[in-house]
């Protein structure tokens, strides 16, 4: 009896669930009446219910969010100097006996008039010049008044005299509306205070000297927001706090004195940390990274002894799905790190590790390489992404018929990077300087040179040119070591020069991969946005290895061309290119990749 209840009330639930699923009203078509000045692609672009299209599926009704939309559509013509604009949202269903039924959504929209700015009327500012702040706010004398964008932007301005130590200033905005706007900003900037005090609060078991080495600023100094957001960021970069907030409180008995509240909140001291998918990996020091299916498993302790040290253990796989010889790589390495080294806030981690190659050939397991060894990175953060690293390394590797092989380096990391988004990237630039040198006592000596430079120019709206330069040379490399680790540079795939296999730009006699001690490659692309998360990338690449610097280095580059399909994702752009050998046109290659090339 209690099997088929359990069964009826399922059975139940469940054709209650497509009925549900069959009465649902979605969105057949949305209408703008009255529009002159605002497209209906622009709506689209900014509205939560729209109709479906080839890349996206159908929405459902909903009216409340078909309110909110007209108050959207609405704000976005106050921000175009519409402010008489008046909306009102209607919608129609269209079958109103059909099961699934459709609904025609219709936004009437009387634009009215559109208001110029004509005035700008500054009082009570004495430390900021006029200028200084309409760029802030974003006001121009004869462009559409935008006061939504006015307020949203007076936050820059408070920010600006908190940095020269206003900490309570007050901004007050007003407007007058005639046959042009007339905008007055009355600004009381007020005392200027000092530090008095710093309270500390949520810190826990930690030692509050951990928290008190990172701050930026001293008691008796002029309050300064750059300093507190430097110290901010410093208290983040410890790694124990989740979140940090530095708020400043009046001291009773002073009118230029503040103490300042750290309110402090922690993460989960002990916690695994599991993360994987399809990506670009680093399956050696030397090789470019190539597309894989790869896994991490970590282990935390995030205040190891209760201090600001952090130690991991980590277990991290990968398996290449573009070609067959590159081994799949598993990985278990131990680390801590700490911010502070010798009394110095250098940022440094030491790592022990253990790491097996598996080796097929012709999909057959020949052997495997282990390589194991220690490491010690420090790590200088620059302003914003850009950053400067050392690591001195120690590690042997081989396989089961050699000696093993001990290599010693110290290698320094330069990276300048003033991209302005790092996965969609519309302008900047970005430099890579790597140096390296081995030896010191290990079985092979050498120098190796490494130089990126990226840039990124917006010629259109929807429109990137990117071209991206790479040179590489290796000095005192003996023909006679074997290249376990990639150390020579080596071309092809769908991150160097995709109109070749993987890393096969060059091959020996066996068919092997070939690499040579100097590289030289060109990737040139025009990146254009087609619809939504589509995309399309028009591309060239160029690249050389050799053992040294040719004559005439346009004459001996390679070149492949190609198009490409691109859709973006939350981890960056997926790729879909096709690219042919300029030299020999039926040499065709179809590469997937997760990220722009560069």
């Amino acid at each position: 009896m209690t099997l088929f209840f359990k069964l009826f009330v399922g059975t139940l639930t469940f054709f209650c669930f497509l009925d549900a699923q069959d009465n649902q009203i979605f969105i057949g078509s949305l209408n703008l009446e009255g529009n002159k000045n605002v497209s209906l692609n622009e709506v689209l672009l900014i509205v939560r219910q729209r109709p479906p299209s080839l890349f996206s599926r159908k929405t459902e009704f909903d009216s409340r969010l078909m309110r909110l939309d007209a108050l959207t559509i609405k704000n976005y013509y106050f921000s175009k100097g519409f402010l008489d604009v008046n909306i009102d949202e209607d919608y129609t269903i269209q079958d109103q006996q059909s099961k699934n039924k459709y609904v025609d959504l219709l936004y009437k929209i009387e634009e009215g008039k559109q208001y110029f700015l004509s005035s700008i009327e500054l009082s009570g500012n004495n430390l900021l010049p006029d200028s200084q702040i309409k760029d802030l706010l974003g006001l121009e004398i004869n462009a559409p008044y935008n006061p939504v964008g006015l307020n949203d932007k007076l936050y820059l301005l408070e920010n600006e005299y908190q940095k020269k130590g206003k900490v309570f200033s007050s901004i007050s905005v007003s407007d007058k509306i005639n046959e042009t706007a007339k905008v007055k900003i009355d600004i009381e900037e007020g005392r200027s205070y000092y530090i008095n005090n710093t309270i500390i609060k949520g810190i826990g078991n930690i030692d509050s000297s951990i928290v008190y080495r990172e701050l930026d600023y001293k008691p008796g100094q002029l309050y300064s927001k750059t300093k507190i957001d430097n110290s901010l960021k410093k208290i983040r970069e410890i790694g124990i706090f989740s979140t940090a907030n530095i708020t400043p409180i009046k001291t009773i008995d002073s009118d230029s004195l503040v103490n300042l509240i750290i309110q402090l909140r922690r993460y989960k001291q002990r916690e695994w940390i599991s993360s994987g998918g399809y990506e670009p990996f680093s399956f050696a020091e030397g090789a470019p990274e190539l597309p894989a299916i790869s896994g991490t498993i970590e282990w935390r302790n995030r205040a190891f002894l209760n201090s600001s040290k952090q130690f991991a253990v980590k277990l991290l796989f990968g398996i290449p799905v573009e070609v067959d010889f590159v081994t799949p790589r598993l990985r278990y390495d131990a680390s801590l790190s700490s911010n502070w080294f010798f009394g110095y806030r250098f940022p440094t981690t030491f790592t022990g590790y253990f790491e097996k190659f598996i080796i097929y050939e012709e999909k057959d397991y020949k052997e495997s390489i282990d390589r194991y060894g220690a490491n010690m990175v420090q790590h200088i953060q620059l302003k914003g992404r850009s950053y400067f690293e050392s690591k001195s390394l120690w590690e042997n590797f081989g396989d089961a018929s050699e000696e093993n092989i001990q290599e010693r380096s110290i290698s320094l990391k330069l990276v300048y990077d003033i991209r302005d988004d790092p996965l969609f990237t519309k302008r900047g630039f970005l430099i890579n300087f790597l140096y390296k040198f081995a030896g010191f006592g290990g079985s092979r000596e050498y120098t190796k040179a490494d130089l990126t430079i990226q840039s990124y120019q917006a010629i259109f709206k929807e429109t990137v040119l990117a071209a991206r330069l790479q040179f590489g040379n290796l000095w005192k490399w003996d023909s006679n070591y074997n290249d376990y680790s990639f150390e020579k540079f080596y071309l092809g795939g769908s991150t160097s020069m995709r109109g070749w296999e993987v890393l096969r730009f060059s091959e020996n006699d066996q068919n092997e991969p070939n690499g040579e001690t100097l590289r030289i490659m060109t990737n040139m692309e025009i990146r254009q946005k087609v619809y939504k998360s589509f995309g399309m990338t028009l591309f060239a690449d160029g690249g050389l290895l050799s053992t040294s610097l040719p004559n005439n280095i346009i004459n001996e580059l390679k070149w492949d061309l190609g198009v490409g399909v691109t859709f973006d994702t939350p981890l960056g752009p997926l790729r879909l290119d096709y690219a042919a050998q300029v030299n020999d046109l039926n040499t065709r290659l179809i590469n997937i990749g997760i990220q722009n090339l560069f």
